[in-house]
């Protein structure tokens, strides 16, 4: 696993008519990145929600996106505009669900 970001502060943006993208994070320093749909997994925190295991999407022209559901949103009581803190890892092949786990629970 690799840490991506720590404890950053990121705004939730709203898109409207972004699809399931409707709701996302714009995740720094992940221009570079690669991977296709589904080949970049991340586990972590946003604010005190675990993140278990979310696709990282790729953009053409810049960082990469994740996606904020509505059980998300709902959990962390927040919305378009507001910031939240965010902890990710970059899930690779090797890691176990005990490591993973493990590294969650320290956060």
């Amino acid at each position: 696993m690799k840490l991506i970001i720590q404890n950053e502060p990121l705004i939730l943006t709203y898109k409207e008519g972004f699809g399931a993208w409707t709701y996302h994070l714009r995740i720094p320093n992940t221009k570079d990145l690669t991977g296709t749909w589904g080949r970049m997994k991340v586990f972590g925190k946003i604010d005190d929600y675990e993140i278990k295991e979310l696709n990282l999407a790729p953009r053409k022209d810049g960082d990469k996106l994740i996606s904020i559901n509505q059980t998300i949103r709902q959990a962390i009581n927040k919305t378009g505009g507001d910031c939240v803190s965010v902890t990710l890892y970059l899930m690779e092949w090797t890691d176990s669900e005990e490591m993973i786990k493990e590294v969650l629970d320290s956060l």
